[in-house]
């Protein structure tokens, strides 16, 4: 665990007059501000604006803003989306925000410090349910809100809401009772200005590339924490990939979604998309942009023209690199450009001993 070290510093901040609005979200009050010491390697001091958060009807009339620290600790209950758009309309082109906040890995921290594992057994499921999984489901997620239900949400959330109203992670500072955020404003992608919030719940919609580079929505078991989508590129950047292609450390998988992983019991709803049309049962598995971008170009080219499939060839060739997934991709679309059926056939044969006969599992 890292712990930065508080610094103080007086600062005064005029009280702004309120207006209803989009970015209505933060609003000054006369705060005497406690800017952490790690935030002076962002600007000078003197350049840090601190708020207090507040209701929705109020705003600032004072704009841009150089960077903005949230002095009080965010909390889930709130709509962090719209605390975060806020906070974008308010900030200049490249402004840093900062905000604190107790995540999910926090309070397991606590409870793992506070009680025994023979407690823990018995306790968790009901404290994950409660805090994790009812407050993202529809029917209880305005109740949780209206009652102010303490309600748990993870580092991984965290990051993709920030990337998702056009944020770029800059530090993440983990203590054992908060986490401490540092991002900069991205005024070139703001994925929420073009799309809806991804689902929550436990189905849920993944676009990914098609056939001919047309983009497909494929159903799924939540095995990630929601957003994480958004933090994908985040996760290369820092980690890479790992043997099998997968990203090392990657905290975007939860507890139990690493145990679907495992039994490629997260796959099972995509037969939805098989019977639509828009997977085969064997073939390229279908990914991300972002995957997509780290192919080699020849590679690029022959992919686009194959349909993706539910079992791809993956786990009939068991590759480790990237470089090896790639190569097993090439053979596989090589030898169904040749003979489609059989091809299929053969890589479906092989996908099935592996899972049943080798007991091969999921990272």
């Amino acid at each position: 665990m890292r712990h930065s070290h508080l610094s103080l510093r007086g600062e005064t901040v005029d009280k702004a007059s309120s207006a209803p609005g989009p970015s209505a979200i933060i609003a000054t009050d006369q705060v005497s501000a406690e800017l952490p010491a790690c935030l002076e390697g962002y600007g000078h001091p003197a350049s840090w604006t601190t708020f207090l958060r507040t209701n929705a009807s109020q705003s600032l009339t004072r704009l841009p803003v150089q960077n903005i620290f949230i002095q009080d600790r965010c909390h889930k209950q709130e709509n962090l989306n719209a605390l975060f758009t806020g906070v974008h309309q308010l900030l200049n082109n490249d402004g840093y925000f900062a905000f604190n906040l107790v995540t999910a890995e926090n309070c397991k921290h606590k409870l793992q410090e506070n009680y025994s594992s023979a407690f823990l057994w018995l306790y968790y499921p009901l404290y994950f349910l409660f805090r994790r999984v009812l407050p993202k489901l529809n029917g209880f997620r305005k109740l949780c809100r209206l009652l102010r239900m303490p309600v748990d949400v993870s580092k991984a959330e965290l990051i993709g809401r920030l990337m998702f109203t056009g944020f770029d992670l800059v530090d993440l500072i983990e203590m054992d009772s908060e986490t401490f955020f540092i991002a900069r404003r991205n005024p070139r992608t703001i994925p929420s200005l073009i799309k809806s919030p991804p689902s929550e719940g436990f189905f849920f919609r993944m676009q990914r590339m098609g056939q001919y580079g047309l983009p497909i929505s494929v159903v799924k078991l939540r095995s990630m924490h929601p957003y994480a989508e958004y933090v994908q590129a985040y996760i290369h950047d820092t980690q890479g990939l790992d043997k099998g292609g997968k990203f090392k450390n990657d905290f975007r998988v939860s507890t139990g979604g690493r145990i679907l992983r495992k039994y490629w019991l997260d796959e099972i709803p995509m037969f939805y998309n098989v019977l639509t049309g828009d997977l085969k049962l064997v073939g390229v598995r279908p990914i991300s942009n972002h995957y997509f971008s780290l192919y080699p170009s020849h590679a690029q080219e022959i992919r686009r023209k194959h349909k993706p499939g539910l079992l791809p060839p993956f786990y009939a060739d068991l590759p480790e690199t990237f470089e090896e997934i790639v190569e097993s991709e090439l053979k596989y679309m090589k030898a169904f450009d040749e003979s489609p059926f059989l091809t299929d056939i053969r890589y479906f044969r092989k996908i099935i001993i592996n899972i049943l006969v080798n007991k091969v599992r999921s990272k």
